[in-house]
């Protein structure tokens, strides 16, 4: 384990079994009730760790390049950004690949400048909601189940999220003058449509209009970025505003309270 998760415990799958496997005292514990019982974190001594990584990160080879990424797509909508948004990032004082994203987000805060940065998941503890003000951000108090509109040019950070916050994003922002505001890091778009034949959905829609740049991982830990792509909607990619058929917005999808504890979990892996 790297210096920066030496205050909590990695979890792999394969470990977890293989606790369940030698005679634990409750069999039937779950990998949540495990996160929920991780003793919670001293504030000051965590924000100095997180700090010491944002540094490490921040000068890694993969922050860089997704950057570089990043900013050649702000230069094609050619205008600057403006907020980040953050949803499903994790308990990231309690699992190793939660705390590097959250790394991530902080460093592009910085790199970007930008005064805001909102962050919601319904596994955030108090001192984990604490952390984030220290470091700039925001806690949005209500799950609006990815419904954000992006008023301004925003990055929405997903990083392994469900597919329903996704569509719900372009749902809340489907128009085609919005829809360009939205930068989406998430799960890469073509390989969600390839193993989710649901046509009648946003991702499914936009999927020819959009431009998805997958963020090559060779971050020094694996399964943290894996699988991620940068999605834009350049608007001159995009149907003209009188093609009623192609804005006609579908219904929002539900966030189930298990898909949501089923992402939790895989970020226990490392």
């Amino acid at each position: 384990m790297s210096a920066s998760g030496e205050d909590f415990q990695v979890v792999t799958r394969k470990k977890w079994i293989a606790r369940k496997c030698l005679g634990r005292r409750d069999r039937h514990k779950s990998e949540t009730d495990y996160l929920n019982d991780c003793p919670d974190v001293n504030v000051d001594k965590f924000k100095d760790r997180l700090e010491r990584l944002c540094t490490k990160m921040s000068l890694s080879d993969y922050f860089m390049l997704a950057m570089e990424t990043l900013q050649q797509q702000l230069d094609v909508l050619n205008r600057p950004l403006e907020r980040i948004v953050c949803l499903g990032l994790g308990p990231f004082s309690r699992t190793h690949i939660a705390l590097h994203q959250a790394a991530f987000v902080v460093s592009l805060q910085r790199h970007y400048q930008l005064k805001e940065a909102l962050y919601f998941d319904p596994v955030f503890r108090e001192s984990e909601k604490e952390l984030l003000r220290l470091f700039d951000g925001s806690v949005i108090a209500e799950d609006c189940a990815g419904k954000h509109e992006a008023t301004v040019p925003t990055i929405y950070y997903l990083p392994h999220c469900p597919y329903p916050l996704m569509h719900n994003i372009l749902w809340r922002n489907w128009t085609r003058d919005t829809l360009p505001n939205v930068l989406l890091i998430s799960n890469s778009f073509e390989m969600l449509t390839m193993a989710k034949k649901t046509p009648k959905d946003h991702i499914n829609q936009i999927l020819e209009h959009c431009t998805e740049i997958p963020l090559e991982d060779d971050y020094e830990h694996h399964n943290v970025f894996n699988d991620l792509s940068l999605h834009t909607f350049p608007w001159n990619s995009l149907p003209e505003s009188d093609d009623e058929t192609f804005w006609t917005r579908y219904a929002p999808l539900k966030v189930n309270e298990d898909e949501l504890t089923i992402e939790t979990e895989a970020k226990t892996e490392h």
